[in-house]
């Protein structure tokens, strides 16, 4: 029997007059999977659009201006003082109102895992599927996701890249015996605070690292596995965003909020070349660091730049 997978997609749905189409071509049906929302119901959102028309499960929550509201909400085991965690810098608790205020938005981020936990252990959905996907809707995907097939199940995958000392926050995928331990992170809030800043006071942290000490406590660390980085996070003209604005690319027509992301992803295009995903195209992309990072850091993410990567790099899989 096929494996049921649910791909959710957190926070909002910018982006998706220009997503939608390689959303649902290259991660949608390749996987064959049901498509959940799980995201803040504010006047952004245009209820109209295709991944409200395609989505199986729409759980909302509402748009914060204090999202430690939604935590105290959602957790009423929280620690009096939880907030004092914010002391630990720079970056991981954005968000949430707390002294010294943090920027960006890793409050955000992992107040929506902590949401989504308990909407599928509400609806009994743990259970229910095999894999979880949890992305964003303003990623381009430009080439076929890795098939499952190559993602045994039996591990936790991540992108390889945008790691920042961490694991990346954009894009996960897990087997359901590990989904509810996987979304937990924001349960250091429960802790004493004074433990959790002797713990954590030595060093600076940011979401990815703080999700990356997360696995690493709950001994999940291990299953960790890579896939090729693939896709790239855009925003359009007046478009919102809480943290990057990106650069603009004219052959795009688009802010690239990562321009990174968009180099490795045109490296991956140059290796699928049209073709299908194999597990030597799919090892390359991961095991070739050197190689890699050599190419996407100097070529421009641009695809007319990118065109004698892309012709060298397509010689090696024909």
């Amino acid at each position: 029997m096929a494996e049921k997978t649910l791909i959710i997609v957190l926070c909002e749905t910018r982006g998706h007059s220009r997503t939608f189409a390689g959303f649902k071509k290259n991660l949608l049906d390749v996987f064959g999977a049901d498509l959940a929302l799980c995201i803040a119901d504010n006047d952004r959102e245009d209820k109209d659009n295709p991944f409200y028309t395609h989505a199986r499960y729409i759980w909302s929550c509402p748009e914060f201006d204090d999202w430690g509201e939604g935590f105290e909400q959602l957790m009423p085991d929280l620690h009096p003082d939880w907030r004092r965690c914010a002391v630990i810098g720079p970056q991981w608790m954005g968000g949430v109102r707390t002294e010294p205020n943090h920027p960006g938005s890793g409050g955000i981020i992992f107040y929506f895992r902590i949401f989504l936990r308990e909407m599928l252990e509400r609806d009994q959905l743990v259970e229910a599927y095999d894999r979880f996907i949890l992305t964003r809707s303003d990623f381009m995907f430009d080439l076929p996701h890795p098939p499952p097939e190559l993602l045994n199940n039996q591990f936790i995958w991540i992108p390889d890249g945008e790691r920042y000392d961490g694991y990346p926050d954009r894009h996960l995928i897990c087997p359901s015996s590990d989904i509810v331990k996987a979304l937990s992170v924001a349960d250091l809030f429960k802790e004493n605070p004074d433990e959790v800043i002797r713990r954590m006071q030595s060093r600076e942290w940011n979401p990815e690292s703080v999700l990356k000490d997360h696995f690493e406590r709950i001994g999940l660390s291990k299953r960790i596995r890579k896939m090729p980085y693939i896709m790239y996070a855009i925003r359009e003209e007046g478009g919102h965003t809480r943290w990057t604005m990106g650069e603009y690319d004219k052959s795009l027509g688009l802010y690239v909020k990562y321009p990174g992301e968009l180099r490795k992803s045109k490296l991956a295009l140059a290796v699928l070349s049209g073709g299908k995903w194999t597990a030597a195209k799919f090892s390359y992309l991961i095991g070739r660091e050197s190689v890699r990072d050599y190419l996407v850091d100097n070529y421009p993410s641009t695809v007319q730049g990118f065109l004698p990567v892309h012709r060298w790099v397509s010689k090696l899989f024909r």
